[in-house]
C-alpha cells in the first residue's frame, strides 16, 4: 500500500510537471516557430515554451535579439547581437557570431513598460490582419512573448510600406520607441566593429557584405629574351582588425645563359584620400637586371618611388624618381598613367622616365576574364607589354591567376 501511494504521487508530480511545461502555442507557427527555434538553440536564448517564468518577451530585428522576462521578484534582460559568417565567397557553409549584452535593471524595466503600454501584445500576426500584403524583400520583424499558459509567435513584413494599416502604425512606434531607448543600431554598429574584416557576413536578410581583404595572384611572365618566369602579387586590406590596405608583388624573367630581370614592387593606398572616385597611393619598385646589350653584359638596379591618384572613370596617375645606378649613377623623373574600362574587363598601363639623353619607357594591357560566385578561382588575366629600357628591348607575356 505505501508502494502505491509513492507512485501515485510520483505520477502526480511527472505529470504537474509536463503539464506546467506544456503551452498553447498560437501565433505564425508554420514556418516561423521552426526557424526561430533553431537559431534559438544557437544564439543559447531562453525556450519560452518551456519557461515558467511569469512574462517573457522577445523582439527580432535583422542580426539582434532584445529579450525580456519577469519572474516573481524582479525583471531583467538582454541584447544580444549576432551575424553570419563564411570564410571565403565562395564558400556555403556558414558560421553565426554572437556577443549578448546584459541589460540594466532600470534598463529592463524601461522596456517591460514600453511593452505593457504599446498595444505590441494585443495584435495578430500579419497573416491575421486584413489588407495586409507579404513579400520577400524588405523588414520582416518577429515578436514573441508568453506567459505561463500561452505562447504567442508574430511577425510583421515591412511596415513601413503599411502606413493605412492601424496595426503598422503599432508596430512601427514600438520599433522606434525600443530601438531609441536602447540605441539598437549604435549596439549593432560597435559589435560589427569587433570582427574580422574578412569573409563574408548577413545578419539575416538580402543584402550580404564581403570583405576582399587578402587576395593572392600567382601566374606565369615570360619575355622573348628571358622566356622563363613567373609572378607572384599578395595585397591585403587588413589583418585582423587592423586596417594595411597593401600589396607586394614579384615577378622574374630568366633563361638558361644566367640573364634575368628580377622586379619587387610594394604598394600602400588610401593615405590621404578614401572615397570611391578619389584615392591616392604610394608606391616603391626595385629592380635588378643582368642583361645582353650589344653583345656584353650589363648589370643594372634600379629605384623607383612615386605618388599618385585614383581619379573618376578608372583613370590614375602619378609622379616620381627613377634612380638607376650602373657603372654610372642616373636620377631622372618617372610618371605613371593606368585606365581601366570597366565595360571590356581591359586595363592599360604606361609608365616612363626621363634621363639626360635617355628615356626608359613600358606599356602593358591585361584582359580580365571574372567568374562566378562559387568558382574556386576568382579571376584570370592574360596580359602582353613592351619595354625599352636603356635601348634593351622586349617583349612579356603574362597569365595571372586570382584566388
Amino acid at each position: 500500500m505505501k508502494k502505491l501511494h509513492i507512485i501515485t504521487v510520483l505520477l502526480l508530480l511527472l505529470f504537474q510537471t509536463t503539464f506546467s511545461q506544456t503551452k498553447e502555442i498560437k501565433g505564425d507557427t508554420t514556418y516561423w516557430y521552426k526557424r526561430n527555434s533553431e537559431i534559438q538553440k544557437t544564439l543559447e536564448l531562453k525556450d519560452f515554451v518551456k519557461s515558467a517564468d511569469e512574462f517573457n518577451f522577445r523582439f527580432w530585428n535583422h542580426g539582434q535579439v532584445i529579450e525580456i522576462s519577469k519572474d516573481s521578484s524582479k525583471i531583467y534582460g538582454s541584447i544580444t547581437n549576432y551575424i553570419y559568417h563564411t570564410r571565403k565567397a565562395n564558400r556555403s557553409n556558414s558560421e553565426t557570431l554572437s556577443k549578448k549584452i546584459i541589460l540594466s535593471s532600470k534598463q529592463a524595466e524601461r522596456i517591460y513598460n514600453i511593452v505593457q503600454n504599446s498595444k505590441i501584445l494585443n495584435i495578430p500576426s500579419d497573416r491575421e490582419i486584413e489588407n495586409w500584403p507579404h513579400g520577400c524583400n524588405g523588414i520582416t520583424y518577429i515578436i514573441e512573448h508568453s506567459d505561463k499558459n500561452n505562447y504567442w509567435l508574430k511577425k510583421y513584413w515591412t511596415p513601413s510600406t503599411q502606413d493605412s494599416i492601424p496595426e503598422a502604425i503599432v508596430v512601427l512606434d514600438f520599433v522606434k520607441n525600443i530601438s531609441d531607448t536602447l540605441t539598437l543600431q549604435e549596439h549593432y554598429n560597435s559589435f560589427k566593429n569587433t570582427l574580422p574584416k574578412k569573409g563574408c557576413y548577413n545578419s539575416g536578410g538580402m543584402t550580404t557584405m564581403c570583405y576582399v581583404s587578402n587576395s593572392l595572384e600567382l601566374g606565369y611572365s615570360g619575355a622573348t629574351k628571358l622566356p622563363f618566369g613567373f609572378f607572384s602579387s599578395y595585397s591585403t586590406t587588413y589583418i585582423g582588425k587592423v586596417e594595411v590596405n597593401g600589396s607586394a608583388s614579384l615577378q622574374y624573367n630568366f633563361d638558361r645563359n644566367g640573364f634575368h630581370h628580377l622586379n619587387f614592387q610594394t604598394t600602400k593606398w588610401n593615405l590621404l584620400f578614401k572615397k570611391s572616385n578619389f584615392s591616392d597611393f604610394i608606391v616603391y619598385n626595385y629592380q635588378n637586371r643582368i642583361l645582353r646589350i650589344n653583345d656584353a653584359k650589363n648589370i643594372f638596379e634600379n629605384h623607383q618611388i612615386k605618388y599618385g591618384m585614383n581619379l573618376k572613370k578608372n583613370f590614375g596617375v602619378g609622379l616620381g624618381v627613377d634612380y638607376i645606378r650602373q657603372n654610372y649613377n642616373k636620377l631622372g623623373g618617372h610618371m605613371y598613367a593606368y585606365k581601366w574600362f570597366s565595360k571590356t574587363n581591359i586595363s592599360t598601363t604606361l609608365t616612363t622616365s626621363f634621363f639626360k639623353n635617355q628615356v626608359n619607357y613600358k606599356t602593358e594591357i591585361f584582359k580580365s576574364l571574372n567568374f562566378k560566385y562559387k568558382f574556386p578561382i576568382k579571376r584570370i588575366s592574360l596580359g602582353i607589354a613592351y619595354e625599352d629600357f636603356m635601348d634593351y628591348k622586349d617583349l612579356y607575356f603574362n597569365v595571372r591567376v586570382l584566388l
